[in-house]
């Protein structure tokens, strides 16, 4: 038995917060998918046993980090009794507040600074419901930064841009509106998501494309390359491929119940 929730944040915390999720598995539960990339990272707290990342050699996850935007998908195993909160969350601005570099790692997750987030972890361990987790995780952040009192700077701007602009501009213009030296800012962007601003960018595109997909349906991939604003179906389906690890048409017509959870797509569980 499983359950999962999303909750979305009140517009005051929308500058850093885009969603909470809460997980909770029995110990019957045994469960094994793909994370797919989202555009957003993650600060995720487990509270009782935890998933492993599957690869050569399987990796642990630690009770608390944040898991940067990824390249490519990731196989996740939960099993066992799991109660986890994650706070979906605006990369760069996150990173600067608690000035940490989320450049990509051999192990997937960045370690947070414990003298700050060890005590958060053990004060929301104690809490029982979701939605005074969440109160209790906003008066956290709200005791650091203030919405009003964080000014956004260009890495700032050009995420934003990306994530608002990047289906139909190409990325050259996106950057040449920020005004600064294209290398400085890959670097520093790096630091700031785990990711290069290219590969943002076709994050964003595919998420963009998995909410206009019906699984009941066949894909339909001139609809896919026009919406995506792809130069042709190849260069779609290798964007895809490279990213998900599957062709969309294989990906698109098998059980995607699973994968969906694991990656917030599971709207049907959402939290009040």
């Amino acid at each position: 038995m499983f359950k999962v929730a999303h909750y979305n944040p009140n517009d005051d915390q929308k500058w850093l917060i885009t969603r909470f999720e809460t997980f909770r598995f029995d110990e019957s539960t045994f469960i094994l998918d793909k994370f797919i990339p989202r555009p957003v990272i993650s600060l995720i707290f487990h509270f009782d046993e935890r998933p492993l990342i599957i690869e050569n050699n399987p990796i642990v996850l630690e009770p608390f980090f944040v898991a940067p935007v990824i390249p490519k998908a990731i196989f996740l195993k939960f099993h066992g009794n799991m109660d986890v909160f994650i706070v979906a969350c605006n990369p760069t601005v996150f990173s600067r507040i608690f000035n940490i570099d989320l450049s990509p790692v051999t192990k997937r997750s960045i370690n947070l600074p414990a003298d700050v987030f060890y005590p958060l972890w053990e004060e929301i361990r104690q809490i029982k419901y979701d939605e005074d987790r969440i109160v209790h995780f906003n008066n956290f952040i709200t005791s650091r930064c203030r919405s009003e009192n964080y000014q956004p700077d260009v890495i700032d701007i050009l995420y934003q841009k990306i994530i608002e602009k990047s289906i139909k501009t190409p990325l050259h213009i996106i950057m040449e509106e920020c005004g600064v030296s294209c290398r400085t800012l890959q670097r520093k962007f790096i630091k700031r998501t785990g990711v290069t601003p290219k590969v943002l960018m076709r994050i964003v595109r595919l998420n963009y494309l998995w909410t206009k997909i019906n699984n009941h349906y066949a894909v339909n991939y001139q609809d896919l390359v026009f919406e995506g604003n792809f130069f042709d179906q190849a260069h779609f389906i290798n964007d895809f491929k490279s990213i998900v690890g599957e062709t969309p048409n294989h990906f698109f017509n098998r059980n995607l119940n699973i994968v969906e959870l694991f990656s917030g797509k599971d709207d049907n569980n959402t939290g009040a």
